[in-house]
């Protein structure tokens, strides 16, 4: 018997229903943001003011959505809450909380 899982049942639903059920599926995929301990930040803020005095290109790994992104590109400038990312197509505005990791490229560390 071959069974077409929530196929079937979809015509019976209202769509107020079938929006919370697809609200529900997508907060189901969401990664927590990852805790890091004092260390790491301390070592994160070295190699973006690194990044930022000597204009390297610098590979960030961004906490977005619910899911972790990857941008590359050269910080333009830095304030209190966030950082400017120029990358080829845009200049990002990304905050500094969301960041999770930073590489720089062509570095040893990468």
């Amino acid at each position: 018997m071959k069974d077409r899982g929530m196929v079937k049942w979809t015509a019976m639903m209202l769509p107020e229903h079938q929006r919370l059920l697809k609200i529900w599926q997508q907060e189901r995929l969401m990664e927590p943001q990852r805790e890091r301990a004092e260390w790491e930040l301390e070592e994160l803020q070295q190699t973006i003011t690194r990044a930022l005095t000597q204009h390297h290109y610098i590979l960030l790994t961004v906490w977005e959505y619910g899911r972790y992104r990857q941008w590359s590109g050269i910080i333009q400038a830095i304030n209190d809450k966030e950082l400017l990312l120029v990358t080829d197509t845009v200049t990002k505005s990304i905050p500094l909380s969301y960041i999770d990791a930073a590489y720089i490229e062509g570095d040893g560390d990468a």
